[in-house]
């Protein structure tokens, strides 16, 4: 059956429940309540991010492990990773042929952020014990928690695509990353919030983030549940079929099922990628991962750099790395304008060189202004290079491999936040069991550490051809 063969005895049968879109124009309240979904994706994670290195070296300090102690903590932060390159995938072809009454990808979000909202509430109850036994606790709703956001992640991002005219898609998709920018200071300004109200008791200031934050998912999951009316797929509230559903982005009416139109495979494209005799793509990767390599360690273990080694409080802390998404909420924007006037590669370049120098002066500052202000420049060059890596694998996607390229971003993305947080916590180990450092001051090599890969992303950044915007490379040569 061709991607045009629909089968349609449903056809017409499940009547849209939210007024048509608009063609050529985005609807923005909509797309404002759409961006509640991906909210929910990435409030609970940078409370995690941040207390869970933390907490785990609590453990381990309780429990008599010290040597070693850093590569465990990075083997418990990329589980979540390792989740998600299995099961992202897996879940997001599952919703795709949803037949619900509540449409394709809300069952997924009901149930996922339901499920993770108690999770993170038993984090909270278990984060102030201690012993072996707990501590297997832990390990065990770290899991629970991991699941229940890889079963909705995939079902929350697709559905402002689902729900938007693909001619304004890329304005959607910008409004919904602010809501990730907002969802992130959310998620660190709570732990400087409960840091305060709780002063002298650092097990409640610890534990009631948890639950502050599970509150703020029930009340956006509320407020998602009853705004965003997806068309119904099906009679029941979750059902899988065997075909992929579609509905009409502008009228959102049902389409029916149909055969996916062959796509061409991950593991095709890889291959393509690898033997092409032009190797840009590949040294484009190679960009990616390396710079998600140096940074992701950075948002690993700054936690334990700014309590252990510069002795900053956790709600102090956290208040540092607040200000680098609270500065791209503003610059995001200006980061594809910049792109547009100068060039994609020459702005990733400046990003890469912005960012490095960032690291190379945090080690030696302590006083709260200047880190804030330091983290605040590093949310520009942050921007500058997340906002234009991926439109030049776009950009250099041949006919019919756009989706296939981005699933190998994603895959570079992913494999960096797995493996850097592991190899990281190696080297600190190895560091301090080398120089008998006190502990705390194996942290101090962190930002070197993320250096060296941000220089590696540079080296393949220069050896890059194309992937400008069309007309732009050959305007650049005439003019230079």
């Amino acid at each position: 059956m061709s991607e045009s063969t629909f089968i349609d005895e449903n056809r017409g049968k499940y009547q849209s429940r939210m007024t048509p879109n608009v063609p050529g124009k985005l609807k923005y309240g909509r797309t404002f309540l759409i961006g509640l979904a991906f909210m929910l994706c990435t409030i609970f994670w940078e409370y995690y991010n941040f207390m869970m290195p933390i907490l785990l070296r609590d453990f381990f300090t309780d429990m008599g492990i010290t040597i070693g102690s850093d590569t465990l903590v990075g083997v418990v932060m990329v589980l979540d990773n390792i989740v998600a390159i299995f099961m992202l995938p897996y879940f997001g072809a599952l919703s795709d042929r949803t037949k619900s009454k509540h449409g394709k990808r809300s069952p997924y979000i009901m149930i996922g952020v339901s499920s993770a909202i108690v999770a993170f509430s038993v984090m909270g109850l278990i984060s102030s014990s201690r012993g072996v036994a707990v501590f297997v606790g832990l390990i065990a709703v770290i899991m629970w928690f991991n699941l229940s956001m890889a079963f909705f992640r995939s079902a929350a991002v697709s559905l402002m695509p689902d729900l938007t005219d693909p001619k304004v898609r890329p304005t959607g998709n910008g409004i919904i990353n602010l809501f990730g920018a907002i969802s992130m200071i959310l998620g660190l300004g709570i732990r400087a919030i409960t840091d305060k109200l709780f002063p002298d008791n650092l097990d409640l200031s610890r534990s009631s983030g948890f639950y502050i934050i599970s509150l703020i998912a029930a009340i956006v999951l509320l407020i998602y549940l009853l705004t965003v009316k997806e068309t119904p797929t099906g009679d029941k509230f979750l059902e899988i079929g065997k075909h992929n559903i579609t509905i009409d982005p502008i009228t959102l009416e049902y389409l029916g099922e149909h055969d996916s139109a062959k796509k061409e495979p991950l593991l095709t494209a890889m291959k393509k990628i690898f033997t092409d005799k032009d190797k840009s793509t590949l040294y484009m990767l190679l960009v990616i991962f390396f710079w998600f390599f140096g940074f992701n360690a950075l948002r690993t273990f700054y936690s334990l750099f700014a309590t252990y080694s510069l002795g900053l409080s956790e709600g102090d802390a956290s208040t540092v790395l607040l200000i680098t998404p609270a500065v791209m909420i503003f610059f995001v924007i200006f980061a594809g304008k910049i792109a547009e006037k100068i060039g994609r590669k020459r702005t990733i370049f400046i990003g890469l060189i912005g960012l490095s120098i960032c690291l190379l002066l945090m080690p030696f500052l302590s006083g709260m202004i200047s880190l804030m202000i330091l983290f605040g420049t590093v949310g520009i060059f942050y921007g500058m290079i997340n906002v234009n890596t991926i439109v030049i694998m776009w950009e250099k996607a041949p006919k019919g491999m756009i989706g296939a390229l981005t699933g190998a971003y994603y895959l570079a993305s992913q494999l960096s936040d797995t493996l850097s947080p592991v190899i990281a916590g190696g080297v600190f180990d190895i560091y301090r069991l080398i120089t008998d450092c006190p502990d705390g001051q194996q942290y101090n090599i962190l930002f070197y550490y993320a250096i060296f890969f941000e220089l590696l992303a540079m080296f393949f950044l220069s050896r890059v051809k194309g992937g400008e915007a069309p007309g732009f490379e050959d305007n650049y040569t005439e003019e230079n």
